[in-house]
């Protein structure tokens, strides 16, 4: 029973939010009127603004990154066009033309100083030299250069000796690969080695000598060497970083890919060179196009993304920005203005909503005195105003109310009070044939049965229960006299039924008395007894209690019985012929109390029933 009263109570939690809204001061709904068109004005522009500057530092910053990303480009291609350059020079050098024409194959002292006058000759023509990991002459035969670094076991079966010979003499730029695999070293790994990832530029070289006026060729006499210089992926670093000079970018990724995803080089930590980036885009682009600037969604967070095709290597330079790094010290910011926003207009809002109801509560106290001097009964007060005055139609109202009053209290408020008495009194007399015929019908079962003890003691209840509705005719009775009313009426019920409910009554002293209208409980009472348990197998259980509620006092009647379903509660509370007691208890109290008092009845089939009589608390 408890719980489902606590769900029927919770559901009115709404009504009386809104009830709550009704009663509000003037000042109170002007405030709470101001504040919410206030925040949503301020929330909508803030809301607009903030997009309008998300969206102008969205075009922004992918105009920046369009301009570093082509900046940056353009740095990467002047450092190594300078090395394409310098080895299509290489190939008219007369003293690497004499170094291999002359030397000995077989004779390995003769190669080990052939390596070392070939590194300071590659030093001459290669810019930067301590930039890049190791510049290489490679034969069949022989490793000419630095002997402090790489080797290249099983070169001319390699990818890039593969490459460089389909290139027929043209610069191939081969991005980052694993050293280990590409020269299939299979007793070392990749972490082993200082070079194990490199990115190389190679040529199939086509030396020749012109300096007598003839072109002489080292390919016509012995092996053209194959030109191998290797970069470490750092080698990128310092162009790509140090090459931005817009400090909002300075959470910028940046990437050097071919145009397959390979990674170069990459300032991500989860992106490593030589691993492939996998990305719609980069299979959508038109290749024809060698820049482009973009929004992508990556990573599920939203990308400002821009690249650039190296026009010396063929690779893309990608730089990638997360919005939010250009964004969220703005939305932090919009934020705090709003906030601040908010708590100014709210000090702004309270003082013209104070402003507006003291002048309009200044000219209601104009009119209070004539209206009290109307309550206690004179109707000759007049209202001095202007006219002109907003409030003159609201005054002239009330003179003439004031007025009409006057003429009316006599007629028609005595003749309510007479109409009030007599109603209540109607509805008392109402009420006891009811019960009489209902007791009587019990005790008459009773003697049938043979039970003259039973009998003798329902029939001194009877007695003692019809004498105290006939000399007790007031509407208004001592609670514990009220009850001592019901305790004879529920000891007749519980022979009759005898064994099949239990009664519990728990009402503090403190409210003993309290005057209450007399009978009020009763019907409720029977209402459980001889149509809650009805059908009931199990013993039934019939609970009394009360809860004060501030001023006023609450009565449950709550049993488990049988239960009604909402459309019969309805019938048994507007007035069924078959329970008149409990609709005749509902008209009792509003017409003592008024409409904020009455009975409430909460029920379901199978659950019980739960009926709430609210009362204010009269003591004597």
């Amino acid at each position: 029973m408890q719980p489902f009263y606590k769900r029927q109570k919770r559901s009115s939690v709404l009504k009386r939010l809104i009830l709550s809204l009704r009663f509000m001061k003037i000042r109170t709904r002007l405030l709470l009127l101001i504040i919410t068109t206030v925040s949503i004005t301020l929330t909508i522009i803030t809301v607009l603004m903030y997009r309008n500057t998300v969206r102008t530092i969205e075009e922004q910053a992918l105009y920046s990154i369009e301009e570093n990303v082509q900046k940056t480009c353009a740095v990467l291609d002047t450092r190594l066009s300078v090395i394409k350059e310098a080895t299509e020079k290489l190939n008219l050098d007369t003293r690497l033309y004499q170094l291999f024409v002359s030397m000995d194959e077989t004779d390995s002292l003769s190669l080990l100083r052939a390596s070392q006058e070939i590194s300071g000759i590659l030093r001459d023509y290669i810019p930067w030299y301590t930039d890049i990991y190791s510049a290489h002459l490679v034969t069949s035969y022989y490793r000419f250069g630095d002997d402090s670094h790489n080797y290249y076991p099983d070169f001319a079966t390699s990818e890039i000796a593969k490459e460089a010979e389909k290139a027929n003499g043209r610069l191939i730029w081969f991005p980052t690969y694993s050293y280990t695999e590409m020269y299939h070293i299979t007793k070392l790994t990749d972490e082993q080695i200082p070079y194990g990832k490199l990115f190389t530029a190679v040529r199939q070289m086509n030396i020749s000598d012109v300096s007598s006026g003839k072109v002489r060729r080292l390919g016509e006499i012995r092996e053209n060497p194959c030109l191998v210089i290797n970069f470490r992926p750092v080698y990128m670093k310092d162009i790509l970083e140090k090459s931005s000079t817009n400090d909002s970018l300075k959470d910028m990724d940046y990437y050097v890919m071919d145009k397959d995803g390979t990674i170069v080089y990459s300032t991500e930590t989860d992106m490593t060179e030589g691993s492939v980036y996998a990305a719609d885009w980069l299979s959508a682009r038109d290749e024809k196009t060698g820049f482009d600037g973009f929004f992508i969604w990556e990573n599920e967070e939203k990308q400002l993304m821009s690249y650039c095709q190296s026009e010396v290597t063929g690779w893309l330079i990608v730089n990638t920005i997360p919005l939010s790094s250009l964004t969220g010290s703005i939305t932090t910011r919009y934020l705090r203005y709003l906030v601040i926003s908010f708590l100014i207009l709210l000090g702004i809002s309270a003082l013209v909503s104070w402003f507006v109801s003291s002048a309009v509560n200044r000219q209601f106290y104009r009119v209070i005195g004539t209206i009290e001097q109307i309550g206690s009964g004179c109707f000759s007060g007049k209202i001095d105003y202007d006219q002109q005055d907003e409030f003159a139609f609201f005054y002239s109202k009330l003179e003439k109310m004031s007025s009409d009053l006057q003429n009316l209290i006599h007629e028609n408020y005595e003749v309510k009070l007479i109409q009030r008495d007599t109603q209540i009194k109607a509805l008392n007399a109402q009420l006891n044939p009811h019960f009489i015929y209902n007791t009587l019908n019990i005790i008459n079962w009773t003697c049938l049965e043979g039970d003259t003890e039973t009998t003798s003691q329902m029939l001194v209840n009877l007695s003692r229960m019809l004498r105290y509705t006939a000399y007790h005719t007031e509407p208004f009775e001592l609670l514990k006299d009220d009850l001592e009313w019901l305790e004879r009426y529920l000891f007749i019920m519980q022979f009759r039924f005898s064994e099949r409910f239990e009664v519990l009554i728990d009402i503090p002293e403190t409210l003993m008395n309290c005057k209450v209208p007399k009978l009020f409980l009763q019907p409720f009472v029977e209402n459980s007894i001889v149509h809650g348990f009805e059908n009931k197998k199990e013993k039934g259980l019939l609970e009394i209690h009360t809860e004060e509620d501030g001023k006023d006092i609450i009565f449950y009647v709550e049993d488990n019985g049988c239960g009604m379903s909402p459309e019969k509660v309805d019938e048994i509370m507007n007035g069924n012929p078959d329970s008149i007691g409990m609709a005749n208890v509902k008209q009792r109290i509003q017409i003592l109390y008024g409409p904020l008092y009455g009975v409430e009845c909460y029920s379901q089939p199978g659950e019980g029933t739960c009926v709430m009589v609210k009362l204010p608390r009269m003591d004597l």
